[in-house]
């Protein structure tokens, strides 16, 4: 064998070794906001945000936006003197987020858009806390989760803003006892998407509803609680998006077709939402959910509790001072502070719209 041809063999058979780099590792790519998302493009959409703002440690923050749909609609390259078509909507918020809703301005009570773009509540102190100052004001879109929801509706089903409208972004954050916001800051995007008009077929109708009476006592500790919201159409409609909402006492929040007429539970394969929890309640939407409602129809609705004892902060001295009862039963009634009240609201989203609903 040749001097060359055994110093090949020698090589091929010897392992290699390389020599580790003495280099630092790359820095790990950072997270993504889970509150921005892009803004649609020129002439599709336009996009509603908040600030990012502080949510210190025991706080409950809760701000109201106003933004008028002409000045959306000219800074977008949509035509601000005529109607928007909105088909899809897609809503961010960082991680700590009560909730988040948008309304249409209607009656004005305690909080106008006259005192400002941006007005402040913070522990159940500021208009924005009130919810009589927003009875009557329809609802647009919502969310209770953290990070990101993109929905688009059926084909041809929009929602109709007028250019003189007004719309309010709600949001609520909780850095307490029961909910925590872990970076101490809040922030919300919401992006509207639009169609042409004649692209139009149906017009979305949203549906709102809140049990007032609820009353969650230490002498009554398992409660349960119904209400019924009929749509005045002579025409079925299409159930296409659903949320439920209480605080932590909440147990179960249940949704059914309803007949309009019965006063009975409605039949559980009537049923078409159910929701445990309280903090993160699923959002049901099309294409998964399409609940056709018979002509003179309507939603049936059921929340269950168990009582707890509440936090230190607030005391049972604390729940009694909000009882407008005055019972001193250690009792969580109607009320927006996560830890000293409850809710049970409904969020629904249907088409064709109904002029007129009655809720019960």
């Amino acid at each position: 064998m040749s001097a060359f041809r055994s110093l090949v063999l020698l090589a091929l058979a010897t392992p290699l070794f390389f020599a580790c780099s003495s280099e630092p590792n790359p820095p790990p790519t950072p997270e993504a906001d889970p509150a921005h998302i892009d803004p649609p493009p020129q002439g599709q959409g336009f996009q509603i945000e908040t600030n990012l703002f502080e949510v210190p440690a025991g706080v409950e923050k809760q701000d109201c936006y106003f933004f008028k749909v002409r000045d959306l609609a000219a800074a977008n390259g949509l035509d601000p003197e005529s109607p928007v078509y909105v088909n899809r909507v897609q809503i961010a918020q960082k991680d700590g987020s009560h909730h988040m809703n948008v309304f249409r301005v209607r009656t004005i009570v305690g909080l106008d858009p006259a005192n400002g773009a941006i007005q402040e509540g913070k522990d159940n102190v500021g208009e924005c806390f009130k919810s009589a100052n927003w009875a009557d004001w329809p609802l647009v879109a919502n969310s209770q989760i953290d990070g990101k929801l993109d929905w688009t509706f059926p084909e041809g089903v929009a929602n109709e803003f007028m250019p003189d409208e007004w719309l309010m972004l709600q949001t609520h954050y909780v850095n307490a006892a029961t909910q925590g916001t872990p970076s101490g800051e809040g922030k919300v995007n919401v992006n509207f998407w639009t169609i042409p008009k004649e692209k139009v077929k149906a017009q979305l109708g949203t549906l709102f509803a809140t049990k007032q009476s609820i009353r969650v006592c230490a002498s009554n500790p398992t409660p349960s609680f119904d209400g019924s919201c009929q749509f005045n159409s002579d025409k079925p409609v299409h159930i296409i998006g659903a949320n439920g909402h209480f605080h932590s006492r909440g147990k179960k929040f249940d949704m059914f077709q309803w007949d309009g007429v019965s006063v009975e539970q409605p039949p559980m394969d009537q049923r078409f939402y159910s929701s445990q929890a309280w903090d993160e309640p699923p959002m049901l939407t099309s294409p998964e959910l399409d609940r056709e409602v018979p002509a003179g129809g309507g939603v049936f609705y059921t929340c269950s509790y168990q009582w707890q004892m509440p936090e230190a902060s607030v005391g049972c001295d604390g729940l009694n001072a909000l009882d407008k009862q005055g019972a001193n039963d250690c009792c969580y009634t109607f009320g927006p502070i996560v830890e000293a009240n409850e809710h049970c609201n409904i969020f629904v989203y249907y088409y064709p719209k109904a002029d007129d609903i009655n809720c019960f």
